[in-house]
């Protein structure tokens, strides 16, 4: 007869190391979070900190993001955005380059790209930049606007009159494709709010501008825009002749009014000065 005891046994042995097993595990505490998992807290919290115009703290969530989770390029990406936002231009090239070494397909970091090179005056490599982004979204309007600016900062104005006029063309285009969308893209308003200022076209800016600004009251761009818009508009028509003027101590000096007299009120008050004279003369000889 086979005996089977050994094996019933190992059986019992196996099912009690089993129980042990589960105990520990039901016992044991809950993991910490996944890095991913901590750098996108991190960058919710910097998302929010942004949002409140709190640059310097939001770039110190997206530095500890980045560390946590290094192959993130998005993170890298707002990285380079707050960089931006606190005037730190070549770390922001450092970040945006970052964020397109880890996906070279990010139309949005080569445009972030872009602008941090331009703001260091580095046009011809800021228009590259401009051409990957457009090369990866044909329709991409604010890097064919970026690219246009460089153009013409860098000295071909011809160029960037042609580009901005194609920005006004796409941005119509797209205004008719996706109706539903364009009334919430305040970008897309202000993209085309700036190619009418470059063009001249300032009242047709201002249009722009303030369609963008019922979407976003609160965009930056699309305020500045249109201030600099009417500012241009007024200068085109002459300013009047300002009430006051502005002292060295940045106080306010009113200019005086100056009432014309007529010559008939001019010989009444010197026959008037005249009588008073005579009268004190012989008061005086009395």
């Amino acid at each position: 007869m086979r005996n089977t005891s050994g094996i019933r046994e190992s059986y019992t042995h196996l099912l009690i190391a089993g129980l042990i097993l589960t105990g520990i595990l039901l016992l044991t505490p809950a993991s910490a979070d996944t890095s991913t998992e901590v750098a996108a807290s991190y960058i919710a919290k910097g998302d929010s900190l942004m949002a409140q115009k709190m640059y310097h703290e939001a770039l110190g969530m997206y530095d500890t993001a980045v560390a946590y989770d290094p192959y993130n390029s998005m993170a890298w990406n707002k990285l380079g955005i707050a960089h931006m936002r606190t005037g730190r231009y070549q770390d922001a090239v450092d970040s945006f380059e970052k964020a397109i070494a880890i996906d070279p397909f990010y139309s949005e970091a080569w445009s972030n790209l872009g602008d941090s090179l331009a703001m260091l005056g580095r046009q011809n490599e800021a228009i590259e930049a401009y051409d990957r982004a457009l090369g990866i979204n044909q329709n991409d309007i604010y890097a064919l606007l970026k690219k246009g600016i460089s153009l013409q900062e860098s000295g071909d104005s011809a160029s960037a009159m042609m580009i901005y006029e194609d920005v006004i063309r796409l941005s119509d285009q797209e205004v008719r494709k996706h109706p539903n969308y364009a009334v919430y893209d305040a970008e897309l308003w202000t993209n085309k709010g700036e190619a009418f200022s470059r063009l001249g076209r300032y009242e047709e800016a201002v249009t722009a501008y303030e369609t963008a600004l019922k979407i976003n009251p609160k965009l930056e761009r699309a305020e500045l825009g249109r201030t600099t818009a009417m500012d241009a508009i007024l200068l085109a028509r002459g300013n009047p002749v300002p009430v006051v003027t502005v002292t060295e101590e940045m106080g306010f000096n009113p200019v005086p009014k100056i009432v014309p007299i007529s010559w008939i009120s001019s010989i009444g008050a010197l026959m008037a000065a005249a009588f008073l004279v005579a009268n004190r003369l012989m008061l005086k000889n009395s």
